[in-house]
C-alpha cells in the first residue's frame, strides 16, 4: 500500500509538472463566475499578471464582456459542448501597462463533474499572433484540432497531419509519427498511413539508440536526423536491409518535442530515391513536428485531467522486438 500510495505521488507530479511545462495554453475554470483555478506558465505568459489562481477569467482579460467570452463560457457550461474558436483576438494586459492584441485559437471543453461540485471548464489554445504561417499550416492546425475536440482516435488525427504534409510535397514524401513510449526506450508506432503496414509493424517496438536508424536515432539524441541514402549510411548499416525491401531509399527524422525539449516522439519522412530535404520539405517538418506536439500534448494533458484521481503511476508492459530499428 505504501509504494502504491508513493507511485501515485510519483505521477500526480509528474503530471502537475507536464501540464506547467506545456507549450500550449491551459487553463481550469471552475463555477459559474469562471474562476481560474489552475493555469499553466504559457497561459499566465500569455494573459499577463492579472490571470491569477481564484482571480475570474474576467478580472484576467480586459476586454472579456465585449468581446462576448462570458457568453461562449456560459453557453459551454451550460450545454456540455466544446466551443472551437479559431483566429480570437483578445486584449491583454502588459507589465508595463500597456495593452497588446493577441490572435489566438483557443477550445473551451467542458469537464465532467461530480455531484455536487462546481462545472468546469478546460482551456486549450494556441498563440498565432507572431507565427507567420501560411495557409497550409493553418488549415492543418484547425482541421486536427477539430478532430481532436471530436474525440478522435490519436492515430486517425495524427493520420490526417500525416496526409496533410504528403499531398502538399512535391517529392512523394511518406510521413510517419512514433511515439516515445512511457519506457522511455522504445517506439510505438502512431501513425503511418502510407507506409507498407509490414514495415510499420517492424518499427512498433523498436528500441531508441544511437546507430538505431534515422527515427531511433532522432529520438535518442533528441536531435533531426537526415539520411539521404539509407544503403550507404552507417546509422543504418545493421538494419538497411528492412527498408530496402520495401524500396525505401531515405529516412529524415526529426524528434516531437515539448517547450521544454522532451521527447514526446518523432516525425520521419521517407522517399523512395535518395535526395538531400529542400527548403520546402523544411518547412513542411515543422508543420508537422509543432501541430503534432500540439496534438500528443493536449491528449495527454486531457486524460490527465480526466483521470487524475485514479492514476497509479504504472506503464503498460510492451514486449519489444530487439532486432528492429526505430524508424
Amino acid at each position: 500500500m505504501l509504494v502504491e500510495m508513493s507511485a501515485g505521488r510519483a505521477g500526480q507530479q509528474g503530471l502537475e509538472l507536464l501540464f506547467q511545462r506545456s507549450p500550449s495554453l491551459m487553463a481550469v475554470l471552475e463555477g459559474i463566475d469562471h474562476k481560474i483555478v489552475s493555469a499553466n506558465n504559457a497561459f499566465i505568459d500569455l494573459v499577463g499578471k492579472r490571470a491569477q489562481v481564484g482571480k475570474s477569467l474576467a478580472d484576467a482579460l480586459p476586454d472579456y464582456e465585449q468581446q462576448g467570452i462570458d457568453k461562449i463560457l456560459d453557453g459551454v457550461a451550460r450545454s456540455g459542448q466544446a466551443f472551437v474558436g479559431h483566429g480570437m483576438s483578445f486584449t491583454v494586459e502588459r507589465a508595463d501597462g500597456s495593452t497588446e492584441r493577441v490572435l489566438v485559437d483557443f477550445v473551451f471543453q467542458p469537464l465532467a463533474s461530480s455531484e455536487g461540485q462546481a462545472p468546469s471548464i478546460f482551456i486549450h489554445g494556441s498563440n498565432f499572433t507572431e507565427d507567420p504561417r501560411n495557409d497550409t499550416l493553418r488549415m492543418a492546425h484547425n482541421k486536427v484540432l477539430e478532430l481532436a475536440i471530436a474525440d478522435a482516435p490519436l492515430e486517425s488525427t495524427l493520420s490526417e497531419l500525416i496526409r496533410m504534409v504528403e499531398s502538399t510535397s512535391c517529392t512523394g514524401v511518406l510521413g510517419s509519427i512514433l511515439l516515445l513510449d512511457p519506457d522511455e526506450v522504445h517506439l510505438r508506432v502512431g501513425a503511418a498511413p502510407s507506409l507498407p503496414p509490414e514495415y510499420s509493424a517492424i518499427l512498433d517496438g523498436a528500441a531508441i539508440g544511437d546507430c538505431r536508424g534515422s527515427c531511433g536515432t532522432a529520438a535518442y539524441l533528441g536531435a533531426a536526423v537526415f539520411v539521404s541514402d539509407i544503403e550507404t549510411d552507417p546509422l543504418w548499416a545493421d538494419f538497411k536491409h528492412l527498408p530496402l525491401a520495401y524500396g525505401l531509399r531515405a529516412c529524415w527524422s526529426i524528434p516531437i518535442l515539448t517547450c521544454g525539449r522532451k521527447v514526446l516522439g518523432t516525425f520521419g519522412m521517407y522517399h523512395r530515391e535518395p535526395r538531400e530535404p529542400t527548403a520546402r520539405d523544411l518547412m513542411l517538418v515543422n508543420l508537422i513536428t509543432q501541430t503534432a506536439a500540439l496534438v500528443i500534448d493536449r491528449e495527454r494533458a486531457k486524460s490527465a485531467l480526466q483521470n487524475f484521481t485514479t492514476m497509479n503511476g504504472r506503464s503498460p508492459d510492451y514486449q519489444s522486438s530487439p532486432a528492429a530499428p526505430a524508424n
